[in-house]
């Protein structure tokens, strides 16, 4: 099966159905009593049976299979059907379960944006219309913000997304040289993690009280480090890291970060890098569009002399062109958006596979019929390792039994691009609706938008706010939200080892003058270039 105009192919690795035996719905087809269902209420079987998908998934593979939802949660993978009639059932889909067929159709977990800058709640409509499902933000409107810290702010920030249908959480600025109103953040306002930020201060004091807070509470540090280097270099960040856990923000550098060098922070073993998408991959626009980005995002205006010879100090081809590569390496392990903070909230996912696309192309291919390791490896930066890295990996990021069923159906014809169908905790919310007044479902003029899962009640019933465990336990949440409360944990003790098909160290050297790069003593490019997949045939 083709992605789209990527150029990648997946080839199916198990087939849960068998032959002259397949689980089909509609008009003289097998899903019916007596058959494929049995006859059983849906506390018994499942409340939801998605049926016969295609299922990407970094751990689990590629699979045609079933998947069977009770009460939000994964319940069941594989053979779909009635285990009166049939053997190997795995999946019961009983005479009261939901059934979504999903026949020829590609599954995957729903998307981790770890890096939102939530400016307007229009965000989440973008987010959600690219099979994003969860979003770590830093902001509650247009204000100056890059971490919340406030708790009566942060209670009011944490009441308004039940209109939408997408898991939250908030990070606390990180960046103080004393750990109270940190620990105030993540015990009384419920944060999930701080974000350390240049732009608001990255100097070493500031990043050891945020890592030192965030060892004691469990929750995560993103680091946007110090671009001007007035505080130090990159060895004197990986110092006063000293071997804990932080996850560094756009490690090329464009979006931020030691120049010209920040990128030697991807592959060091306790830094858990990753990019943001408006360098992926690297295009021959790239150098062009990113001056006025960053005058624009970081509070200048363009006849700044002085601001301007800054941003152009942030670009850098060389190190654009050694990400791809890095990506394809397994050292950058997660990809992200940096929605209004340079990076556009609806095309992390595109941009992705389109990067694995063009490393294929460049690079070759890893098998000579299909690209399953490179689908899946990039699959992982966008689902499996944010979860991991931000301690959700319990809760969602993988298509697993007892996970949140936060699920994303997807045409081949449009992987990457727009879903089909965005499933919160199993429940149709978001995707493709046809004209109202049509005879038949997907008439044109088709739209994304919001199903029944998201309006009303349960946008907020279907999705979870992400807290740390010292908020839950502290008694002082008072968000008027009945959105369910779910705690991050194990943060501290994550580093590269724990990314799935990825973890790949090494030494990455940026030549102060040349600004080429090397992993290890090798040359690390690529090359800019001038036609994206997933992109023009896809969009207006």
């Amino acid at each position: 099966m083709v992605l789209g105009d990527s150029g990648l192919v997946v080839e199916v690795e198990h087939d849960a159905e068998k032959p002259t035996e397949e689980f089909t719905v509609g008009f003289a087809q097998t899903a019916r009593d007596g058959l494929h269902l049995k006859a059983a209420r849906a506390g018994e079987t499942c409340d939801i049976a998605i049926v016969n998908a295609l299922v990407l998934d970094p751990e689990l593979g590629v699979v045609r299979t079933s998947i069977g939802v009770r009460s939000g949660r994964i319940s069941a993978i594989g053979r779909a059907g009635n285990p009166d009639t049939l053997d190997g059932v795995d999946v019961v889909v009983g005479t009261g379960t939901t059934i979504i067929d999903a026949d020829g159709m590609l599954l995957t977990a729903g998307v981790i944006d770890t890096h939102v800058h939530l400016l307007t709640p229009r965000v989440l409509e973008e987010a959600l219309s690219s099979g994003v499902t969860t979003v770590i933000c830093q902001e509650f409107g247009r204000v100056w913000g890059v971490g919340v810290n406030s708790p009566w702010a942060l209670r009011a920030a944490q009441s308004a997304f039940d209109d939408w249908p997408v898991n939250v959480g908030i990070l606390g600025r990180g960046s103080s040289s004393t750990p109270h109103a940190l620990v105030e953040a993540v015990v009384d306002g419920g944060v999930c993690g701080f974000k350390v930020h240049e732009d608001l201060g990255a100097h070493p004091r500031a990043l050891d009280t945020a890592l030192n807070v965030a060892d004691e509470y469990d929750v995560q540090v993103a680091l946007h480090t110090d671009g001007l280097n007035e505080s130090g270099s990159v060895a004197d960040t990986l110092a006063v890291i000293g071997g804990r856990t932080v996850h560094a923000f756009h490690v090329e550098g464009c979006g931020g970060g030691h120049v010209p060098d920040v990128l030697r922070l991807a592959g060091v073993p306790n830094v858990i890098a990753s990019s943001t998408n408006p360098t992926l991959p690297f295009g021959r626009d790239a150098i062009a569009e990113h001056v006025p980005m960053i005058l624009a995002v970081h509070g200048h205006s363009g006849d700044m002399a002085d601001a301007t010879r800054r941003a152009r100090d942030r670009i850098r081809a060389s190190t654009m062109a050694a990400e791809d590569v890095l990506h394809d390496l397994g050292v950058i392990p997660i990809t992200s958006s940096d929605a209004l903070g340079m990076g556009r909230a609806g095309e992390t996912v595109r941009r992705t596979f389109a990067l694995a696309g063009k490393m294929k192309a460049e690079r070759g291919a890893d098998h000579e019929r299909h690209d399953n390791a490179r689908v899946l490896r990039y699959l992982a930066k966008l689902t499996t390792n944010p979860a991991i890295a931000h301690g959700l990996s319990h809760d969602i990021g993988r298509v697993a039994p007892g996970l949140r069923a936060d699920l994303v159906l997807w045409s081949p014809a449009r992987f990457g691009t727009t879903p089909e169908m965005v499933l919160k905790s199993g429940f149709p919310a978001w995707g493709t609706t046809g004209d109202p007044n049509a005879s038949v479902p997907l008439a044109e003029p088709i739209v994304l938008g919001p199903h029944l899962g998201g309006h009303g009640a349960a946008a907020m019933e279907l999705s979870v706010l992400y807290v740390s465990q010292a908020s839950l336990d502290s008694g002082k949440d008072t968000a008027p939200t009945r959105r369910l409360r779910v705690a991050v944990r194990d943060t501290r003790t994550v580093d590269l080892s724990a990314m799935v098909h990825h973890g790949r160290t090494g030494v990455v050297e940026v030549d102060p003058d040349t600004t080429s790069v090397t992993l290890d003593g090798h040359a690390l490019t690529s090359r800019p270039v001038d036609k994206v997949a997933l992109s023009r045939l896809y969009y207006l």
